[in-house]
C-alpha cells in the first residue's frame, strides 16, 4: 500500500486511539505477524420458506425459525433462531444468520430447522420440520481459507407425513484464524513518504477537514488524501481491524466484502501551514477518488433504512430521534438509501435550483442546505439518471473525431458497466459474510471519470476510473465470528435487524443500476420519443404543460404543437401568438466498428414557444421550462424506456435550449456479461426481472402496434396487477438470485439450471471402495464428476474416473477439474497425467492406518438419477492400499 510502521516510540497520539502506553505514547509497532491456527466453522443461512397452508386461525401468520444441532450420539442443541416475521404470512423471509458451529469434515451431524407460527396468546404452533445431515448443506468444492458458500438448498417441511411448505437455507464454510489474544495496534505511515507540508482542503459534507497530501514515488502524487483525524477517531479503529484482519489468512472470510472498503494506509503525523505558525496535526490515510481523474463525478449513497440507533456508539437518544425523523421523509425508508452528496453534478441538474420557488437565490448557506435536502429526497432512478447525464459534459466531439475517440454515450455506457458489475458484486459478497454486521450510518461511492479517453485504452481506462467504494464508517462495527459467538442472542438479534437494512440497500442500488443499464443501453430498435413540457418546481411536483410524441427516425428540423393531456392543442399565455409548439430534429449516427454499441440518434432539442405561464401562486407571469424526453421500445424481455431531462430555463415563455440527446443502439447487449461477471448464474433469464420505470397509460396506448410480435399479447398491455405489484416481484425475484448466486461453487453453465439444489430423501447410493491406490497415499481428495442427463440409459461398461490428489498437493489448487464418467474401454485413452483410473471409489471418514485397514464409512452418497447437471464430490478420505 506503500506505507510502513513508523519504529520511532514516543509520538503523542490522541487519547481515544488504539495502540498506546497508559502515558499516551505510542507503541512499537511490529510489521510480524504470529501465525495462527486455522480454525474452521460452519455457519447457516435461514433464508426464506414458502408455507403451503395457513396454520393461523384467523388473520396472517407470524412465522419463525428454530435451528437445532444434532450431533451423530443423538444430543440435540438449539443453535439459532429467527426473529419473527409478522403479518409474512405464508412466505416469511428472514435473512437470517445462524452462530458459527466448529465443523469437522464427516461428522455426520444433523441439523433440523423447525418452522413456527408466532402466537400473542399461548405456545407458538408447530407447522413443520426438516432435517438434513450438514454433509448435504455443504459446498462441494471448498477452500480451507477464506468463505466457501455452498448453494441455496430447498428443503421439505413436514408434519407427520404432511408436506406443509419448503424452507431455503445456505451453508458457509469459513476458516478463521485463532487470534483471540491479539492486540490491536496502530498503524503509523512513514512522514518520508510525503512532501510537507500539508495544504488544507476544506470540509466535505461533515466536519472533518481534508487535507492534500504529496505522495513521492511512482504513484501519483495525488494517490492518497488526508482525513483531520480528531474528528474521525471513531473511523480509525474499523479501519485498524480491517486492516488487521486482511493480514490474517482466509481474511475471518470477510476478505471478499472488506475488498470493497476505501484504501487505508495508516495515520501520518505532518505539520500544517497555519497563519500562526506551524501545527502539528494527525491524519487519517486514505485513497484518493479524484486521483487521476479530470473530472470526478461521485454520489455519496448513505445505506440502510435506519441510519442511527440512541446509545450505539455515543449517539444520543435526541440525535438519533432526529436522525429518524430524516431517515423517516427521505429516500431512505423507501428503497432503503439516500444520496447525501453528489460530487460533478451535471449541468441540468445545476440548473435545478431548490429554492427557486422561495426567491432565496442568493443565499448560499440555505442554498446548500436545501439542494441536500433535494439530494436526499431523489429516487434511485433520478440520482443514476443525473449520473449517467453526460448530454452536456463533458463537451461531445466531432463526428469526424469517432475514429480515434469515444463518444459521451459510450463513455456512460461502460461506466454503468462498471458499476453495474461491482454492486452486484458487493451484493453477492454481503451473502459470504459468516456474520452479520451493524454498519450504520456508512456509505457507498459511485464514481467514474467523466473525461472522453482515446478509443484504443478506453475500456480500461474507464472501467479502472469507475469505482464502488465503502467507507464512513464512524457509527459501524466490524464484527467476526469470534466476537458474534460471545453475543448475547439479543445482540445477535440486534446484529442481523441492521444487517438485513444494509443488504437491503445494497440490493437495491444493484438492481436499479442494472434495470437503469438495461433500459437505456439494451435497445436495438427505438420505437416512439415523447417530449414533455413541464413547469419546474423545486417545493411540489413539477406542472405539466403539453407532450409531443413522434417515431424515431430520421427528421430534420421541425416545429410541432403540443398537446394537452386530453389531446387538445396546448394554448400560449397569449392567445393571439398561437399555440405552444416545439422544435427538433433527430439524426443517426453511426459509431466505427471497434465500438460496444451500434450508434445513436442523436435528439436535438432546439427550443419551445409561446408556452402558458405556470407560476401565478408566485405572483410571477413566466414559467421556469423544462423538459422531459423519453423513448420507448418493446423487446423480448419486456418494455424499454429510456428518460432523460434538460436544464431548466428560469423564468421564460420562449425557451433556447440547444441541446442534444442520445438514443443508444446496441451493438451486443452487454448486461448479462456484467452479471456474471459479479456472479455465475445471475445473469440468466431476465425476463421480467427489471420493468421500467412507472409510465403514463398514455405512453403505453401511442407504442407502435407493429413493434408487438404476433400470435401473443404485448409485454406492455394492460394487467390486472399493478406497477408496484410487478415491481415488488421483480425484487423478490432479483433477492432470490443474489442468493443462489452466493454460491461459490457454481459456474455460469450449472447456476443456469440449478439455482438452488434441493434435498428429500431420494434412494441413496454409496460411494463405493477405492482400489488400485498406491499404499504410501494415506489421505487425498476425491473429485468425481457426472454427466448422464435424467432419463439417458447409462452403459453396463461405465465406470468412474477418479482424480487422486494428496493433500499437501491439494492445498495450492482452489478448484478441481471435473471429470466425467466414461465407458471402460474409454477408460486408458481419457486418463492421463495425475488422473488415477479407478473402478471402485469409497469415502473414509477415519485416517488411514498403517498397521491396519481404515474403517470403510461412507460419508458422501448421490443419488444418479437425480444428476441434472455435471455433479462433483470433494472430500478428504482414507485410501485403501493395495
Amino acid at each position: 500500500m506503500g506505507c510502513a510502521q513508523s519504529r520511532a516510540a514516543g509520538a503523542a497520539l490522541h487519547p481515544k486511539l488504539l495502540g498506546r502506553s497508559e502515558s499516551g505514547k505510542a507503541k512499537v509497532v511490529s510489521e510480524s505477524i504470529p501465525e495462527a491456527r486455522l480454525e474452521t466453522f460452519l455457519v447457516l443461512r435461514v433464508l426464506r420458506a414458502d408455507l403451503l397452508r395457513s396454520f393461523d386461525a384467523y388473520g396472517k401468520m407470524d412465522p419463525f425459525t428454530v435451528v437445532e444441532w444434532l450431533d451423530r450420539r443423538g444430543s440435540r442443541k438449539e443453535i439459532s433462531r429467527t426473529r419473527i416475521d409478522w403479518n409474512a404470512d405464508l412466505h416469511p423471509h428472514w435473512d437470517h444468520t445462524c452462530r458459527g458451529q466448529p465443523f469437522k469434515l464427516g461428522s455426520e451431524d444433523e441439523v433440523e430447522f423447525q418452522v413456527l407460527e408466532g402466537n400473542v396468546i399461548g405456545r407458538p404452533t408447530f407447522c413443520g420440520a426438516a432435517r438434513v445431515t450438514v454433509d448435504e448443506l455443504l459446498p462441494t468444492n471448498f477452500s480451507m481459507e477464506g468463505t466457501s458458500a455452498g448453494p441455496v438448498t430447498e428443503l421439505e417441511l413436514r408434519l407427520s407425513a404432511e408436506l406443509t411448505g419448503h424452507v431455503f437455507v445456505q451453508a458457509l464454510l469459513v476458516a478463521s484464524a485463532d487470534r483471540s489474544d491479539e492486540r490491536l495496534r496502530l498503524t503509523k505511515v512513514d512522514p518520508v513518504m510525503f512532501e510537507g507540508p500539508i495544504e488544507r482542503l476544506g470540509v466535505s459534507g461533515g466536519s472533518a477537514a481534508f487535507f492534500k497530501l504529496r505522495l513521492k514515488g511512482s504513484r501519483p502524487p495525488d494517490y492518497f488524501i488526508g482525513k483531520d483525524l480528531s474528528h474521525a477517531e471513531d473511523e480509525v479503529t474499523f479501519y485498524e481491524e480491517a486492516l488487521s484482519l486482511r493480514r490474517r489468512p482466509g481474511s475471518a472470510g470477510l476478505g471478499q466484502l472488506l475488498g470493497y472498503t476505501l484504501e487505508y494506509a495508516g495515520v501520518l503525523s505532518s505539520t500544517e501551514e497555519t497563519p500562526s505558525g506551524e501545527k502539528k496535526t494527525e491524519l487519517l490515510v486514505m485513497r484518493n477518488l479524484r486521483s487521476g481523474c479530470a473530472k470526478l463525478r461521485l454520489l455519496d449513497i448513505k445505506i440502510g433504512q435506519k441510519t442511527a440507533q440512541a446509545g450505539w456508539q455515543g449517539k444520543s437518544r435526541a440525535a438519533a430521534l432526529r436522525q429518524s425523523v430524516v431517515d423517516g421523509v427521505t429516500n431512505s425508508s423507501c428503497e432503503g438509501f439516500r444520496l447525501e452528496g453528489f460530487d460533478g453534478r451535471p449541468p441540468a441538474l445545476e440548473s435545478m435550483d431548490p429554492l427557486l420557488d422561495l426567491g432565496m437565490t442568493g443565499n448560499a448557506k440555505m442554498a446548500k442546505k436545501a439542494l441536500r435536502v433535494m439530494l436526499q429526497r431523489m429516487t434511485a432512478a433520478e440520482m443514476l439518471l443525473h449520473w449517467l447525464d453526460v448530454h452536456q459534459e463533458p463537451a461531445d466531439i466531432e463526428d469526424g473525431q469517432l475514429t480515434s475517440r469515444i463518444c459521451t454515450a459510450e463513455l456512460a455506457e461502460l461506466a454503468c458497466h462498471e458499476a453495474v458489475r461491482q454492486l452486484c458484486g458487493l451484493a453477492v459478497a454481503c451473502r459470504r459474510s459468516p456474520v452479520p454486521q451493524k454498519w450504520i450510518g456508512s456509505s457507498v461511492g459511485l464514481s467514474f471519470d467523466a473525461s472522453l479517453p482515446k478509443r484504443s485504452t478506453a475500456q480500461e481506462e474507464v472501467r479502472k476510473s469507475t469505482l464502488v467504494c465503502t467507507f464512513d464508517w464512524g457509527r459501524s462495527e466490524l464484527n467476526t465470528i469470534d466476537k458474534h459467538m460471545l453475543m448475547s442472542e439479543k445482540d445477535q438479534l440486534d446484529r442481523g435487524e441492521f444487517w438485513r437494512y444494509y443488504m437491503g440497500g445494497i440490493d437495491r442500488l444493484a438492481w436499479e443500476a442494472a434495470r437503469a443499464y438495461r433500459h437505456r443501453f439494451s435497445c436495438k430498435k427505438w420505437s416512439l420519443l415523447t417530449f414533455k413540457v413541464c413547469d419546474f418546481d423545486s417545493m411540489s411536483e413539477n406542472d405539466f404543460i403539453g407532450r409531443l410524441t413522434v417515431p424515431v427516425e430520421e427528421t430534420p428540423e421541425r416545429t410541432a404543437d403540443l398537446t394537452s393531456k386530453d389531446g387538445n392543442h396546448v394554448v400560449g399565455e397569449n392567445a393571439w401568438r398561437g399555440s405552444a409548439s416545439l422544435t427538433f430534429s433527430i439524426t443517426w449516427r453511426r459509431y466505427p466498428k471497434p465500438s460496444r454499441l451500434l450508434g445513436a440518434w442523436r435528439v436535438q432539442l432546439k427550443r419551445a414557444q409561446h408556452l402558458p405561464r405556470q407560476d401565478k401562486m408566485q405572483l410571477r407571469t413566466t414559467s421556469d421550462p423544462m423538459c422531459e424526453i423519453t423513448a420507448c421500445a418493446e423487446d423480448p424481455n419486456g418494455l424499454l424506456c429510456l428518460r432523460q431531462v434538460s436544464s431548466v430555463k428560469v423564468r421564460h415563455l420562449d425557451p433556447e435550449w440547444n441541446e442534444v440527446f442520445d438514443l443508444p443502439v446496441l451493438e451486443e447487449d452487454y448486461l448479462e456479461q456484467a452479471l456474471e461477471g459479479a456472479a455465475p448464474g445471475l445473469g440468466q433469464d431476465l425476463q421480467g426481472l427489471f420493468p421500467p420505470e412507472k409510465m403514463p397509460s398514455w405512453m403505453r396506448d401511442q407504442m407502435n402496434p407493429q413493434t408487438r410480435s404476433p400470435g401473443r399479447s404485448s409485454s406492455f398491455s394492460r394487467s390486472s396487477n399493478s406497477e408496484t405489484e410487478v415491481l415488488e416481484r421483480a425484487l423478490e425475484g432479483w433477492k432470490t438470485r443474489l442468493d443462489a448466486a452466493s454460491s461459490t461453487e457454481l459456474t455460469p453453465s450449472a447456476s443456469a439450471r440449478s439455482p438452488t439444489r434441493s434435498v428429500g430423501s431420494p434412494t441413496r447410493t454409496a460411494v463405493p471402495e477405492q482400489q488400485g491406490v498406491n499404499r504410501e497415499t494415506t489421505a487425498a481428495t476425491v473429485a468425481t464428476a457426472a454427466t448422464t442427463e435424467p432419463g439417458e440409459a447409462e452403459p453396463d461398461d461405465t465406470r468412474w474416473i477418479v482424480r487422486v490428489i494428496p493433500e499437501e498437493a491439494r492445498t495450492g489448487h482452489r478448484e478441481i477439474p471435473a471429470l466425467r464418467r466414461i465407458g471402460d474401454s474409454e477408460a486408458r485413452e481419457e486418463d492421463d497425467g495425475p488422473a488415477h483410473e479407478a473402478g471402485i471409489v469409497t469415502a473414509c471418514r477415519t485416517d488411514y492406518e498403517p498397521d491396519g485397514p481404515p474403517a470403510m464409512t461412507p460419508i458422501r452418497t448421490v443419488d444418479e438419477r437425480e444428476a441434472q447437471r455435471a455433479m462433483c464430490w470433494d472430500f478428504s478420505c482414507a485410501c485403501m492400499p493395495t
